[in-house]
């Protein structure tokens, strides 16, 4: 009678270990992103038609919308790969007075980022040849909509503004490739520009 005590047990305990080999184990997956595919560097001259000049990627193409005269000579640099536009606006100023109001209205755009962002880098930019003064805004946080912004100015009639957007929700950890070319392409624009008029 022991004897098939033992027998029924071990046939128990084989039969539970068995079972467990065929039985399947369901991992979760990691989450991960989409392969953003940067292309190389390359520029082109923006077109003479405009009051500013500088280079922009050959990957990305001008759009040129005149909604009105007050937006004249605003323009968008498209990245159609990287589903994200530079918009850059343009006025034209009278005085001190006004010039401190646009800036202020730039800087007041970058900072109300600033519950979302981790950080905000602010660096000059000079060029007292080619009469060029501003500043560029690096927003650093994972939910920053807006990674870059900058304006740029010669301190007697023209003020420019750029800003960099994606077409997607604020996901910067996956965006950071993106971010960085552009960044880059956003420096040679500064790095070439110059008044035209």
């Amino acid at each position: 009678m022991k004897f098939v005590k033992i027998i029924a047990l071990f046939a128990v305990v084989l039969m539970s270990t068995g079972a467990c080999r065929h039985q399947e184990v369901y991992m979760p997956k990691q989450r991960g992103y989409y392969r953003i595919n940067i292309p190389d560097t390359g520029y082109q001259a923006l077109s003479p038609e405009y009051p500013y000049f500088f280079e922009y990627s050959q990957y990305a193409y001008i759009d040129d919308y005149n909604l009105h005269d007050s937006a004249q000579y605003w323009i968008n640099v498209a990245y159609p790969q990287l589903n994200a536009v530079i918009y850059i606006s343009y006025r034209t100023f009278h005085g001190d007075s006004a010039l401190n109001v646009m800036i202020n209205d730039s800087r007041s755009m970058v900072f109300k980022q600033i519950s979302k962002a981790d950080d905000v880098i602010e660096s000059v930019i000079r060029d007292d040849s080619a009469r060029v003064y501003g500043k560029t805004y690096e927003i650093k946080g994972n939910e920053a909509a807006c990674p870059f912004q900058m304006w740029m100015t010669d301190r007697n009639k023209h003020f420019f503004r750029a800003s960099l957007y994606f077409g997607c929700k604020p996901n910067n950890d996956s965006l950071q490739p993106a971010i960085d070319y552009i960044g880059k392409d956003i420096m040679h624009m500064i790095n070439t520009f110059k008044w035209t008029y």
